[in-house]
């Protein structure tokens, strides 16, 4: 039996483009896939030492606590922030719950009561994709 060249073109199309999208569904690499560390939710709330008269910006340790969000992402410990209502999402990866916790004892504003947090596993069962909003210049 002889096989049409054209079939045999569009099988090898139909193979290289399910490859391709097989690669570009799987990272090569992502925090979300390290083996040796857990996830983190991390729920932050404002806390009692909030001053309800001041903007965020205003309140105090916000700087540091801002600084210290930037010092767990420059680490590669912060995976994802984000705010929703009047709250805040972190996801943390920790070896423990309890390095975790100690990542969060570390902020000034955790510290100062201006927010408070609750701790959860992170357990991912879709990892899909989160793009960012971009900022306003």
């Amino acid at each position: 039996m002889r096989t049409h060249p054209s079939l045999v073109a569009l099988l090898v199309v139909l193979s290289l483009g399910a490859s391709g999208f097989a690669a570009a569904q799987t990272p090569a690499s992502s925090p979300l896939t390290t083996p040796a560390l857990n996830l983190y939710a991390v729920e932050i709330k404002t806390g009692p030492g909030w001053d309800a008269a001041k903007p965020p910006q205003e309140q105090l340790h916000f700087r540091e606590h801002s600084a210290n969000l930037k010092r767990l992402r420059d680490a590669g410990q912060l995976v994802l922030g984000a705010r929703y209502a009047d709250k805040g999402l972190v996801v943390l990866q920790a070896a423990s719950a309890e390095a975790a916790h100690a990542m969060m004892r570390q902020d000034p504003a955790i510290q100062g009561q201006v927010f408070t947090y609750a701790l959860h596993d992170f357990n991912v069962f879709y990892g899909g994709a989160v793009q960012t909003k971009r900022r306003s210049p």
